[in-house]
Formats: C-alpha cells, structure tokens, sequence
C-alpha cells in the first residue's frame, strides 16, 4: 500500500526524470522556449499610469466618437494616473477631483497620454509626451463642460485639430503637430 506522501514523492520524481530528460522537440521544453523568448521581447513600460503594459487607443481619437460610444472603456481602455504626473499636473494648474489617462502610443522611444482631469461640472483634456521617464510637452487639447466646449481629434499621424463644439462637421480653429522629437508644436 501506498502512502499520500510516496505518490507525491514519486510523481515529483517522474516528472523530474522527464524534464532531465527531454530534448527539443518536447512540448515541455518548447513550453520553456516560448516563455523565455515571450519575456525578452521588449515592452513599453508606462512611466506615468498604474497598467504596466496598457492598452493604446486606436487612432484617430475623437472626442465626438467617444462621447457618441458613450465613453466606452472597451474602445477607451483609461488607466490611474500615478503620482509624479498628478503633482506635474497639479503644479501646471490641473487640480483635479479625478484623473485617468489614455494611452495614444507606448513604445521604447515614446509614450504619448490624454489625461481627462475632471474638476466639478468641468473635464480637462491635456496631451502629454514622454520619453525616458520625463515629460517632454503638454498641451490642454479640450475642455468640456461649459455653454462652449472644446472638442478635439487626434489623427495616426499624430496630427491634432481642436473644435468649438462637439459637432461632426466642425472646422477646426487650432491645428497642432507632435514632432519627432515629441514636442506639441502648432501648425
């Protein structure tokens, strides 16, 4: 008769053996390959949200579509600020009862956010860009919540156009490029 302990003991062993004794072609030592090779690929960290690994929006971004989607969190993944841009923000001004960000673009050479600060009735829309762990440019794109809201749009080429408004077919009044070196310049 068996104990609990010796079934164990010996399955532990058996797998052991079988580990050792694999060789490439083992589904258990492909297994191994895919993690490693899974966690040498280079990932964005984010410097300034809560998400190690966010989930970008897709371009183009406009406000008019996300107020329409009924600011979808499926469309708009949003993450928690974290401290050090709450305290840039809040010494630019942009006190705010509640912050969260979206994501434009995460990788190794930049990371672009669109901060909405809400303030009372008042939301705030400030794009901002990073590279290194430091802030490069912001720019406050829309504000929503009076009898003239400012509206904007955000284009793959990352391109931005404010409105007056929260109309489709609104002629845009400012027109903003971020560069290569990620400053917000305007057109």
């Amino acid at each position: 008769m068996h104990t609990p302990i010796y079934s164990c003991r010996l399955s532990i062993y058996i797998l052991l053996i079988i580990c050792v004794s694999c060789n490439k072609t083992s589904p258990i030592k492909n297994c191994e390959v895919n993690t490693i090779e899974k966690e040498n690929k280079k990932t964005a960290k984010s410097s300034f949200i809560s998400e190690d690994n966010p989930s970008t929006v897709d371009l183009p971004l406009s406000f008019h579509q996300y107020f329409k989607d009924q600011y979808s969190e499926m469309k708009y993944p949003s993450y928690e600020l974290n401290e050090n841009l709450i305290d840039f923000l809040k010494s630019k001004n942009y006190d705010g009862e509640t912050y969260k960000g979206f994501v434009i673009r995460s990788d190794n050479d930049f990371e672009f956010l669109l901060v909405s600060m809400a303030r009372g009735d008042s939301e705030y829309f400030i794009l901002i860009t990073s590279a290194n762990h430091k802030i490069i440019d912001y720019k406050e794109i829309g504000a929503i919540g009076d009898e003239n809201p400012v509206t904007f749009k955000i284009s793959q080429d990352f391109s931005i156009e404010k409105y007056h408004g929260n109309n489709e077919n609104s002629t845009a009044f400012e027109k903003y490029q971020i560069d290569n070196n990620g400053n917000i310049r305007k057109k």
